[in-house]
């Protein structure tokens, strides 16, 4: 496999600074590549294959058309974000700083009603969520979908800069409640807001695919 990379490094034509860009890697790990040092991460084989023009699957088992399949057409990379969401009581800013992707079908997407450009993948910190979402899941948001709906799960910036992954249920009187699914509300209270308090709320996008460890 390493052999496989070097190749595609140097026939993709690119300068290394410019393929380090676009897969979300060092231009060192680039260098280190080049001198067949070690594999490449899975979550970063599709942006590899895309930026050096290279079929995934030749690089990562020597089968098929080198060039015979486009990453392009059957997945799409949502770039990961350093950022991680509160999804407990600590205090997390949001960064917008990249750090390389997930593959996903585009079928699939497709049949979510998703729309890449619209999607960001991060990771959850803390248990507030759980069963549902636990510490160190990883979570896609779709940005595109910042309208409340009742019981849905969000990413919400508070006014202090913190993001935080909450289920919003709607009241009887049309308030709602910021709720943690965790049932120990000693430690995880729930929160009861007005329109008006939610429309103060910047809501980041909505959390529609997660995974984590079994």
């Amino acid at each position: 496999m390493s052999e496989r990379i070097a190749h595609a490094i140097i026939y993709s034509g690119k300068q290394p600074r410019d393929l380090a860009k676009e897969i979300g890697i060092s231009v060192a790990r680039i260098s280190q590549l080049k001198s067949e040092s070690g594999g490449i991460k899975a979550e970063h084989l599709f942006a590899f294959a895309r930026a050096t023009g290279f079929s995934p699957r030749w690089i990562a088992e020597g089968t098929g058309d080198p060039k015979g399949e486009s990453p392009d057409l059957e997945y799409a990379v949502i770039p990961q974000y350093t950022a991680k969401a509160a999804a407990g009581s600590g205090f997390l800013n949001y960064h917008v700083e990249v750090n390389g992707g997930l593959a996903f079908k585009r079928d699939w997407l497709a049949r979510m009603s998703l729309k890449e450009q619209n999607l960001r993948v991060i990771y959850i910190q803390g248990n507030s969520m759980e069963p549902t979402l636990s510490d160190g899941n990883v979570v896609m948001i779709d940005s595109s979908q910042t309208t409340p709906t009742n019981r849905c799960i969000y990413a919400i910036h508070r006014p202090d800069g913190e993001l935080i992954i909450k289920r919003l249920v709607q009241t009887m009187t049309n308030g709602w409640v910021i709720k943690s699914d965790n049932d120990d509300k000693r430690q995880y209270p729930d929160e009861i807001a007005t329109d008006t308090d939610l429309g103060h709320l910047v809501i980041a996008g909505r959390v529609v695919w997660h995974a984590g460890q079994l």
